[in-house]
């Protein structure tokens, strides 16, 4: 008989098949060679736990069915840094180690063996989706995540309707099909629908937690500054690539929720927010300059223009 697998690893996530009579060695030579390591360490279940096991252990008796590996490299199979420098120096390019991002904040958590790890998203009018979809694993997901949004707008009509969405849903819908249109509360509602989890987003600001989709059983967490959505995400070690973070928990794990409001609260000490109420905003699209978020979602429902951004006042 066969034991799916699904693995996590710096080359990305894959589904691996094993006889569950194989010894563990068999599993260890797979994975190998699918993510090219020669030295690393096993990590599952959740908590993530170390697997340790005698490389004789049949595979049958290690509960590993359907479970998700995290592939860690150990700091052997890791390209060398100095090499890795001297070819950004070559090439004229600034060098980040690969799967940290410069901006990115974190937050120790020992008892669980990492960090809480704030995944700074792209400021490009996209955040929400890129936000939420890499926590599900989708690639590219902004085109993706906005036709599912318009397509469940449409099949639900009455849950939708003018009054909820502030305007007829074609024309709604329409605009959050474009690339430089915002995304909010209607599209995490909806889209916690239509993925069946939890989604937590964290107010930087107030450290309120806004809960979309209470009562399922998966959760994902994104932090919200005011106008810019993150993506919060756990990792062993900040060396590893974005690929192999623990972005799904299950939502009876208060400890997770917590430790991510830790770590909005150690940003909202650093001020990582925009106070909504009173910044001053600018349309991209026309120029025009308004004050706080009720004058901007007053203008894009008048001009359908979606695109704004933060006028800095000296």
């Amino acid at each position: 008989m066969k034991i799916q697998i699904r693995l996590r690893a710096p080359n990305g996530q894959q589904r691996l098949e094993v006889d569950d009579t194989s010894p563990l060695s068999d599993l260890l030579k797979l994975i190998e060679e699918k993510t090219e390591l020669k030295k690393f360490s096993l990590k599952y279940g959740y908590p993530l736990k170390t697997l340790d096991n005698p490389p004789e252990t049949p595979v049958n008796t290690l509960n590993l069915r359907g479970e998700n590996i995290v592939v860690a490299p150990l700091e052997s199979s890791i390209p060398n840094t100095e090499t890795q420098v001297k070819v950004a120096q070559e090439e004229k390019k600034p060098f980040v180690p690969k799967g940290i991002e410069p901006d990115e904040t974190s937050l120790e958590w020992p008892e669980r063996g990492g960090y809480m790890v704030l995944r700074v998203m792209p400021d490009d009018n996209s955040c929400m989706f890129t936000a939420l979809g890499g926590a599900l694993g989708i690639s590219n997901p902004s085109e993706l995540l906005r036709q599912q949004v318009a397509q469940y707008i449409f099949e639900h009509p009455l849950e939708y309707d003018k009054a909820i969405l502030g305007d007829e849903p074609a024309r709604y819908t329409g605009r959050m099909l474009q690339s430089d249109t915002w995304g909010g509360a209607i599209e995490l509602s909806i889209l916690s629908a239509i993925y069946d989890l939890e989604i937590s987003s964290i107010d930087v600001k107030s450290l309120r937690v806004d809960r979309f989709g209470e009562g399922k059983s998966e959760r994902v967490i994104i932090l919200y500054s005011g106008i810019h959505y993150d993506r919060i995400a756990f990792a062993l070690d900040l060396s590893m690539p974005v690929e192999v973070d623990v972005t799904k928990w299950r939502t009876d794990d208060d400890e997770v929720l917590e430790k991510a409001r830790q770590l909005a609260q150690q940003l909202q000490r650093m001020h990582y927010y925009t106070d909504t109420t009173d910044f001053v905003i600018k349309c991209e699209i026309c120029n025009w300059i308004g004050q706080g978020t009720k004058q901007a979602a007053a203008h894009e429902k008048e001009t359908g223009h979606g695109r704004f951004g933060e006028m800095q006042i000296e």
